[in-house]
């Protein structure tokens, strides 16, 4: 587990630069935009997602905010209870006495203006506001607008105000406010205006379930960055779009994608090449990718595949399961591009010591991959032997945390397979 947080610490902070620097070109716009008159149809737009509550399990997908100043909050997506169909937004006191809200977090800017309408409902001996609560670029709260209040016990209420977001704003949320004791409801919100958006929501930007088979398609996500997996996978697709034909493609995670950092040697061995990896994807995200388009637009000569470590970390499923979701990799890249090669890298050791229980389980792993090798189409090729010590220990100038590699692990890595992939280029 301490490996999976190192895993996913790196990743983080890879995304954190990453979209950092667009942030701050976007934070310096915007204190601009505040010293100044606003343009309206010069500014982003206010996306709204799910207001009719429609995605979400326990909780209607990006409703997931709260604040709560007394007693206890519980927020539901409520499926018996609702204005329209399939479900509403539920928040209910479970205290004695409850003051807290739960909302929805947009992006928006000073001066921007908009229609906020929907349906609230309440139960109980409360106090209950819908609201539109504006931000600072810190997340500190500047304005509490109310949109619609009520007390105590009333059955569907429509509203529709027009709204001005005030000086200094960088984000503002859409709240659902209870007071007392009791619960309310909020429903077929919706945003109009010249500079609004209301999209249903995307099921690829909620959290997936925390359990997950290998051999299943499944989307990732960033808890800190939540649209941020998909905007990496949809680069991925514009970069297959533009490109179109592509010789050789990498495909697999943080170490695959780990190569944007070393370009010498990247264009040394493999220019040309397009690396379509993504930190933290373990084999059932991949498989989304492919399901989703990664190779709809391409037909490369050759893949270089090498997934599965992360289906290491807290994966309940056993070596077959993640041997079984490398397998539907390859079936899937053969059924989008039949003509396609493959070379399976096998998973690479990972921790210091040897002959743990997670070496044990990536060696029978690579013993199950290996018999997709079919001598032509599938190559398999195990080289983890080559980031070993004769004790069997890893290292740390060639993988400085045990897992990924430095640049000289990416040289025995070239190394390692390059008469390989001469190989199977030249077939």
């Amino acid at each position: 587990m301490n490996r999976y947080r190192a895993t996913r610490n790196l990743l983080l902070l890879t995304l954190g630069a990453l979209l950092g620097s667009i942030s701050c070109q976007n934070s310096t716009a915007q204190k601009n935009s505040d010293l100044t008159p606003s343009h309206p149809s010069s500014q982003p737009k206010i996306i709204l997602r799910n207001g009719d509550m429609t995605l979400g399990d326990k909780v209607p997908g990006f409703w997931h905010h709260r604040w709560v100043e007394t007693g206890k909050v519980n927020v539901s997506r409520d499926t018996q209870v609702f204005k329209e169909g399939p479900a509403a937004l539920r928040v209910s006191s479970t205290s004695d006495f409850t003051k807290g809200q739960t909302y929805q977090l947009l992006q928006g800017s000073s001066g921007q203006s908009f229609v906020l309408s929907g349906f609230v409902k309440s139960k109980g001996t409360v106090n209950v506001n819908v609201a539109v609560q504006s931000f600072s670029q810190k997340l500190r709260p500047i304005q509490f607008q109310t949109v619609q209040n009520l007390h105590n016990s009333q059955d569907w209420t429509a509203f529709s105000q027009d709204i001005t977001l005030p000086p200094n704003t960088h984000q503002f949320g859409i709240a659902l406010f209870l007071e007392g004791q009791g619960q309310a409801w909020l429903d077929e919100v919706k945003l109009a205006g010249r500079d609004v958006k209301n999209i249903a929501g995307n099921p690829s930007e909620l959290p997936p379930p925390k359990k997950q088979d290998p051999t299943v398609p499944m989307h990732g996500y960033f808890p800190k960055y939540p649209q941020a997996w998909l905007k990496l996978h949809q680069k991925h697709l514009k970069r297959a779009h533009k490109r179109k034909k592509v010789n050789m493609v990498f495909l697999g995670d943080s170490i695959t994608q780990g190569w944007q950092k070393h370009k010498k040697l990247w264009q040394k061995h493999y220019k040309g090449a397009v690396n379509f990896g993504i930190g933290g994807d373990r084999t059932q995200q991949v498989l989304w990718r492919i399901e989703q388009g990664l190779f709809d637009q391409i037909q490369p000569k050759l893949v270089v595949l090498n997934i599965g470590v992360n289906n290491l970390w807290g994966d309940k499923y056993g070596a077959a399961r993640i041997s079984a979701g490398i397998e539907k990799i390859v079936e899937a890249i053969q059924a989008k591009s039949p003509q396609t090669k493959i070379l399976i890298i096998g998973i690479l050791p990972t921790g210091k010591k040897p002959n743990t229980p997670i070496r044990r389980k990536i060696q029978a792993i690579n013993t199950r991959s290996e018999t997709l090798d079919n001598g032509n189409t599938i190559r398999f090729l195990d080289i983890g032997s080559e980031f070993l010590q004769a004790d069997g220990q890893i290292p740390r100038k060639i993988m400085p945390d045990y897992l990924h590699l430095s640049r000289k692990g990416y040289q025995i890595w070239a190394d390692s397979m390059q008469k390989h992939v001469d190989q199977m280029l030249a077939e």
